[in-house]
């Protein structure tokens, strides 16, 4: 799963500063950048970079920080899962 999906699937409907941001990423969800779900690198910084040339306040940055720990946390217990399976 993408942060993009992540975001608006586990966060749209909160009111918190992450609600914000998967609110902000669906309303531009033609632009934003959809990272691939098997290689992580690199992507962090591409949609950290988008932000700031959108012009994003240091409340929707660090939103962002938050929320992508909080999805490569997510992406490693799956992992883990998947491969703990016999």
């Amino acid at each position: 799963m993408t942060f993009y999906t992540y975001m608006v699937r586990k966060h749209i409907k909160e009111d918190s500063p992450m609600g914000d941001l998967a609110k902000d990423m669906r309303e531009d969800r033609d632009r934003f950048p959809r990272n691939g779900t098997v290689k992580l690198s690199g992507w962090h910084d591409s949609i950290l970079n988008y932000l700031y040339d959108c012009g994003a306040c240091s409340g929707c940055i660090d939103a962002f920080e938050e929320a992508w720990k909080e999805y490569a946390k997510w992406l490693k217990s799956k992992s883990s899962k998947v491969l703990s399976q016999p």
